[in-house]
Formats: structure tokens, C-alpha cells, sequence
């Protein structure tokens, strides 16, 4: 393999994040997120996400221009003949209220936005599979700004990319795996009649399957497998934190976390886990260390296991998770804190049942996460309270650093 080196970036690298509603958006945006991304309520990946009528992309473009971040739209399904007929006129919206980009798959929806809003930035999401720097420089040299890479390239492909491209690249660092290149799967579609290339996916291949074949090599199978079936397809969680410094100086310009259906506990997480890292990276190079808490933090919250898939060249059986096509977590989310009262009491909204005297943690956006006490707990009418309930407003002392947004976790 032969490719000139890339420059070292003088430019921080993006910190892309998802936001499935407003609320999702905030977090992301409070705990760190250079840009974010999200839908209007078609077009985009993901049909369950909540998502934006137009009134609240209107008003998420300004909360992300009052806060310096980017905001981009997705447009990213795999079209059929039916789905085009209101795709210009999102476009012209988005257009209007000037996203910073529109992500889009479908080199049909990408001709229309290219001819009829030339001004509108585009971004090659990862369902176009561009898997090498000859796709890449054809989609830059037809109007796209930046290639979202498919998760199945290597560092060193990257690389070979980037030095081959004026294109900007984005790459994920953080989430759920497919089992098909960048998502392309019919497998939902098959099974229940909802289709993965519009983002109806109920996530088939996590389930537990019996699988047999003689042509596979000897060794594959899991013991058990024969026997009680086992979660064949049901890829583990990327996550490439400890390798903040090879991604920066890659030259791509943008890392991406998934989740647009996570949760706000995980995206509070998430976020300010690699955005810490990446601080820390771009503060002095140098002295930069990889901190082994940063991966204990990001276990905390919903995940298969977790696994850097084909970063380092070659994919192996520890990719997969046999085991349970579940996520799972050690903590869950107690609450968030809306707001403070006379720096006495947190407002807290309760999203699992916190007792007394238990030991909590709180996320806080710039700090560290604070070890605490439940002490006392009140309901609105100041009455005192022994458990929570999901749903709840209830009141807690406040403690120091502690601002709105700000996540309760709680271990299992």
C-alpha cells in the first residue's frame, strides 16, 4: 500500500452527535457537540426517533446558531418512485432556514438538491457505501462537500483515502453496528414487513437464530450453537475512544456517535466522554494519555460490548455478541435536573425509582462526575418522599457545580 501522509490537523476535529427530538438535541449540544444531527418527520433513517415537525427544525436551527453549532438534516433514505414526490419541497424548506448540510444516500434526492438549491451544502451519508477514494473524489466532483465513510473501513483505508481526496470525511467512532455494509439490509423488510432502508428497522438480526452449514470452516461455530441457536448476526458496539490520537491526525474532519433512538442518559454520557477526550488530545499532544476510565465511564451506559471492528485491518469472531441480542448497561438514569431553586434544591425529574440514602452520580456538562448521598427528598407540595416514581418532579439539596441538564445516574 502506498499513499502520502496526511498533515497533522491544526483544526479540532468536529464531535458530531445525534438528536432524535429537542430535548436529545439539548444534551448533546450542553455536553459538548460541535454539530448535531436529526430528521424532519420523513426522509430521514430513523422513522421511531420522534424527530422534527418543521416548526422544530425552525426553532433547533436557532437554538444551534445561539450556541455556534452546526446543525445538519437528513434526507438519507434509499428512495422508491412514490418517495420523491415531497422531497423537493423539504429540501427547499431546509434550504431556507439554512441547515448547515443536508446528508443524503440517494444520488437521485442528491441531483435535485445540486439543481434546484446549489447553495445547500451536501454530505454523503454512509448508506451510499463510498468504500474507496475513486467513489469518493466521483461524489466530490458531482457537488458533495463531505463523504461520511461506511464503519467497514481500516484506519490505514482511511488514511489512503484522505490522501487521495479533497473531500472533507466524517467516520463514527461510537455506537451500534449493522450487520450489512453501512446498513444496507432487507432482512427487517422480510421478516416484518417494515423496511431498514426508510428506517423502520426493528432490528431483526438481533434476534436468536439456528444456523447450520457445511461449507463453513471448521472452528467457526460457538459450542452451543447446533444445540440452542445462538445470536449469529448480532454485532457488538463500536467504540474507538482509545484511539482519539490515529482518527485526529488521519486527516478526516468529523467523528460521529450514533443514537438517534438513545436515550439522553446515554447521549450525556457518550458525548462528554469523547469530547473530554478529545480536549484533553488537543490540548498538548504530547502529553496526551489515554485515560482507561473514559471506557469504564462509556460502559456504564446501554451497549452489546464493545468492539473497534475492522479499525485495525481485520474483523474477528469477538466482533460479535452470541450471547444476547440485547443492550445492556450498569447504570441506569435516576434523573435530570431542570432547574435550581435559590442554589437550595435541585428539580429533578425522575426517570427511574431513587430511594434515600442511595448513592448516585451526576453527570455535569465541563466537570467531573460528582459522587453523592440522596438525602432528603421532597415532592412539589414539600412533602417528604422515600422512593420516586418514574415520571415524577421531585426535589433533592442541591450540590455544588450542579447546573440544569445535568444527568442523575444510579447503579443497578
Amino acid at each position: 500500500m502506498v499513499y502520502k501522509e496526511v498533515k497533522s490537523m491544526k483544526k479540532k476535529i468536529e464531535l458530531l452527535a445525534p438528536a432524535g427530538n429537542f430535548e436529545k438535541l439539548k444534551t448533546s449540544v450542553l455536553y459538548g457537540a460541535d454539530a448535531v444531527y436529526l430528521s424532519g418527520k420523513q426522509y430521514g433513517m430513523r422513522a421511531f426517533a420522534g424527530n422534527f415537525s418543521d416548526e422544530e427544525l425552525i426553532e433547533a436551527k436557532e437554538y444551534c446558531k445561539n450556541n455556534k453549532v452546526k446543525l445538519y438534516a437528513t434526507v438519507n433514505i434509499i428512495a422508491h418512485n412514490h418517495d420523491m414526490k415531497g422531497i423537493e419541497d423539504h429540501l427547499s424548506f431546509l434550504n431556507d432556514i439554512k441547515v448547515d448540510a443536508v446528508i443524503i444516500s440517494d444520488l437521485g434526492i442528491m441531483n435535485m438538491s445540486l439543481k434546484k438549491f446549489p447553495g445547500l451544502p451536501i454530505h454523503i451519508s454512509t448508506q451510499f457505501s463510498a468504500m474507496n477514494y475513486h467513489t469518493v473524489n466521483f461524489l466530490y466532483n458531482l457537488g458533495a462537500k463531505r463523504i461520511i465513510l461506511p464503519r467497514e473501513l481500516s484506519l490505514n483505508e482511511i488514511k489512503e483515502i484522505k490522501a487521495n481526496t479533497k473531500a472533507e470525511l466524517e467516520v463514527f467512532v461510537h455506537g451500534a453496528m449493522c450487520m450489512t455494509y453501512s446498513g444496507r439490509c432487507m432482512l427487517s423488510f422480510h421478516t416484518k414487513n417494515r423496511d431498514p432502508n426508510k428506517g423502520e428497522c426493528n432490528q431483526t438480526c438481533r434476534f436468536k437464530y439456528e444456523i447450520g452449514s457445511t461449507d463453513i470452516p471448521e472452528g467457526f461455530y460457538i459450542e452451543e450453537e447446533a444445540k440452542t441457536g445462538t445470536y449469529f448476526f448480532n454485532s457488538k458496539d463500536l467504540c474507538l475512544i482509545e484511539h482519539i490520537p490515529e482518527i485526529s491526525e488521519s486527516g478526516v474532519s468529523s467523528i460521529k456517535i450514533e443514537g438517534r433512538m438513545k436515550t439522553q442518559g446515554y447521549l450525556s454520557t457518550v458525548v462528554k466522554t469523547y469530547h473530554d477526550a478529545l480536549s484533553l488530545y488537543y490540548k498538548n499532544k504530547k502529553t496526551y494519555k489515554y485515560n482507561p476510565e473514559w471506557l469504564e465511564e462509556l460502559s456504564k451506559v446501554s451497549n452489546r460490548g464493545y468492539t473497534t471492528y475492522r479499525f485495525n485491518d481485520i474483523a474477528v469472531q469477538a466482533d460479535q455478541n452470541y450471547r444476547s441480542g440485547k443492550a445492556d448497561s450498569t447504570h441506569d438514569v435516576a434523573g435530570i435536573v431542570k432547574e435550581i431553586i435559590d442554589r437550595k434544591y435541585l428539580v429533578i425529574e425522575v426517570k427511574s425509582a431513587f430511594h434515600t440514602g442511595d448513592e448516585i452520580e451526576i453527570i455535569i456538562p465541563e466537570k467531573r462526575t460528582l459522587d453523592a448521598t440522596v438525602g432528603e427528598i421532597m415532592d412539589v407540595l414539600g412533602n417528604k418522599v422515600e422512593r420516586t416514581n418514574p415520571n415524577q418532579i421531585v426535589l433533592i439539596k442541591h450540590y455544588k457545580s450542579v447546573v440544569p441538564g445535568s444527568i442523575i445516574r444510579i447503579k443497578k
